[in-house]
This record gives structure tokens, sequence and C-alpha cells, in this order.
């Protein structure tokens, strides 16, 4: 690739004790296209203590592209906010330290943000197991069927076309002068968030095949549960932050856990209601096993590991945004709040 008009590129990658996956990660990066005189990677630290600073600092030594800044306040939002600040280029590309990414993923997100004159363009991704064993790969065949998360587009795949929002993002570097940094109470959905701002402002945001990224997913379901528990979390949270943002799917797994706990206890003042409770029960998981059964032949996995990562995923979602409707008047108790997210626990 030539450097013919071609702009500089920040590649921005928040991280906190990732030292399993950090340096795969960035020597993905390294590895692309791109002209390497118009390339910088800005690893943003929340303060690891396994050895991921290590790491990237010995990774710096060997290529001064790389950059490793403190992010004392350890989440997402304020990561890519200090890498925006410190970016020295014309376009920001976020990425993830559970990614890796195709020797052509840069230039293919320049391409396309040009080409579609877009405000961010990402692809779609495909989920890989965090590890070899049975029950991640389950977990990862779970986490990119339509039954286990929804019409969640860029887990799925598709064509090329306009989107609500995309896997981390590329976007010139001006969009954020236009539009404000990324909301740093939002601990999760700062991406949708950011999206949702970008379209409410007239922008467009454009998924393409074009661009491949492999995401390694949570490997135990104690450790999906962590996540999907956390995800849930935030949508209500979200919700009464920012006002919107987030669509009627978000909010199913809810749903469906509040129908389990109404009939449950209907059913111990009138028992007849045990009947739809028996209904509702029998119906999800007749659904659940029959992509669990398609999914298991497909990709050569454990049907049962399958079952159970769909109970995990939807159960510990629901929970989650139920909890957070209950604990919104305690977290957050003035709607109009700047005071920024806390950490979460690191992945389990």
């Amino acid at each position: 690739m030539t450097n013919n008009n071609l702009p500089t590129v920040s590649v921005i990658a928040p991280c906190r004790n990732e030292a399993d996956f950090i340096e795969e990660a960035i020597k993905s990066i390294l590895a692309n296209d791109y002209p390497p005189e118009l390339l910088e990677v800005l690893v943003i630290d929340g303060m690891s203590t396994d050895g991921t600073r290590e790491i990237v600092k010995k990774l710096s030594q060997e290529d001064n592209r790389i950059k490793l800044l403190d992010n004392p306040q350890k989440i997402v939002p304020s990561a890519m906010n200090i890498g925006i600040k410190a970016s020295k280029s014309h376009y920001i590309v976020r990425i993830d330290c559970h990614c890796e990414f195709n020797s052509d993923y840069i230039s293919k997100c320049i391409e396309i943000l040009q080409r579609t004159n877009a405000e961010n363009v990402g692809g779609y991704m495909k989920t890989l197991s965090g590890d070899k064993s049975a029950t991640a790969m389950a977990i990862s065949s779970a986490s990119s069927s339509i039954f286990g998360v929804g019409n969640s587009a860029f887990r799925i795949g598709g064509v090329e076309c306009e989107a609500d929002t995309v896997p981390f993002g590329t976007y010139r570097k001006e969009l954020f002068d236009r539009i404000g940094l990324y909301d740093e109470r939002l601990v999760r959905n700062q991406d949708i968030e950011l999206n949702s701002r970008i379209r409410k402002n007239g922008g467009k945001i454009v998924i393409s095949p074009e661009i491949k990224l492999s995401y390694y997913n949570r490997s135990t379901y104690t450790g999906i549960w962590q996540q999907s528990f956390n995800n849930g979390l935030w949508n209500p949270y979200t919700i009464w932050l920012v006002g919107g943002g987030l669509s009627i799917r978000h909010f199913i797994p809810m749903v469906f856990v509040l129908s389990l706990v109404f009939l449950t206890i209907g059913s111990w003042f009138f028992w007849p209601i045990s009947i739809l409770l028996a209904v509702d029960i029998i119906l999800y998981s007749s659904v659940a096993a029959f992509f669990a059964t398609r999914i298991a032949k497909e990709n050569k996995v454990f049907g049962l590991r399958v079952f159970w990562a769909f109970i995990v995923l939807h159960i510990a979602y629901g929970i989650g945004s139920l909890w957070g409707i209950i604990t919104i008047p305690f977290k957050f108790p003035n709607r109009k709040s700047s005071k920024k997210g806390t950490a979460l626990a690191d992945r389990k």
C-alpha cells in the first residue's frame, strides 16, 4: 500500500489486566498493511497489576509507534478520551485487546469510511472461544447465534449497510470536536451511546463484511455470567442517564426473567398459574434446545453445553437489567449527575 493521500491513524487500545491477550492484539495491529510511518498505537492502561504494563513497555522498546498511557479511572470511556486527546492523527481506530485483526483491517476501515462518507465504520465480528475447552467452544457458539444475542447484527454477519452500532469503530478525530467525547459515566454501552449521538446529529454508521476481526469470548460459565449481568445492568442505567440509545431487544431477557418471577409468585397463591409457568419454561427450553441442537451439529460442540450457555446468557442479562432498575435511585439519584463511572471487577 502506498501512502499517497492516506491519513495518519491513531489506534487506541483500552486495557486493564490483559496479560494473556495484549501482545497478540498489538502484534496483529502492527502487522497491518497500513504504512507504518502513518500509524501510532496508544495503549491506555487502567493501572494493570498482572504484567500487562511490562508487556506493553517491552513492545514499545521494540517499536516506537507504541505508547503506554495511564488511565487512573480504569474504565473504557476514560481510556478513549485520554487516547483521543493524546492522538496526533487525523483518524481514530478503537480496538479491544481481546481481538485479533486481519492484515488489511485499518486500510479497509479508512477506505470504507471515506467511500461511504460515514462518521463511524466497523466490521462483522467472528466470535472465537477463549480457550480450547468444550465449555469455551460452546459459549462462543451460543454467543454467535441469533437466539443467543438476538438481532445484534455485528455478531451474526451480513452485507455492507447502515447500522445502529458497530464493534469498536473508526472515526475522524474532528468528529469529537463536533459531538463531544465519550460519556465517562457509562462503564458499559459507551459505544452505543456515542453512536446514538452520531445518528442524532445526522451522521451515518456503516458496517461492512470487508472489515474483519475476531473476538475471544469468555471461556467459563462464571465469566459469561459476569459479562452478561454487567451488560444487562448498564442498560437501564444508560437509558436513565442519557435518555435513549438502546432498542427493545436489549430488555427482552429482563421481560423473560420477570415472567418467571411473577408466574412463580402467582402460582403460590393461585395454583392454575403454575400451568402458565410450566408453559413459559417449556416454550423457552424447547426453542433453546432447537437452536442448541442445530448449533451443535454445525460447530461440532456439545449441545447440552450450548443449551446451558443460552440459559446463563439470558438469565444473567435479565437479572442484571432488573437489578439496574431497582438500584437506579441509589446509584444515580440525580439524572443529570456528572459523576464518573467506577471500574467493574476484573474479567473472569
